[in-house]
């Protein structure tokens, strides 16, 4: 059966007239203020938290592994970028070669 607020209230009277006022409200204070079947044991945090491990280093293990990938993908690109970039120095360097060589042979 629920324990809704009217089931507590009527206890509360019932034990009133037992118990007296301090009483009634004694043994009230130590009713929990919802029903059993909502409150945590500690096998339910046990398994709360075996649970919320599990996930974080799930959490973890993915988060590492994206890492990893983008640190490798960052370094090909910054290698592919690196070449590129030697390979337009040495034709602009054999360019300007070039020209001076040329300008240098016109001159009398």
């Amino acid at each position: 059966m629920p324990v809704d607020n009217r089931t507590r209230l009527n206890l509360h009277r019932t034990l009133e007239q037992t118990l007296g006022p301090e009483g009634a409200d004694a043994l009230m204070a130590h009713l929990p203020p919802v029903t059993w079947d909502q409150v945590a044991t500690k096998d339910d945090l046990d398994h709360l938290r075996t649970n919320l491990r599990s996930e974080i280093h799930t959490a973890t293990s993915d988060l590492r592994t994206e890492m990893q990938v983008g640190f490798a993908d960052l370094r090909t690109e910054m290698a592919q970028a690196t070449t590129r970039q030697i390979r337009w120095m040495t034709t602009f360097a054999a360019a300007w070669s070039t020209l001076l060589l040329a300008a240098v042979q016109l001159l009398p």
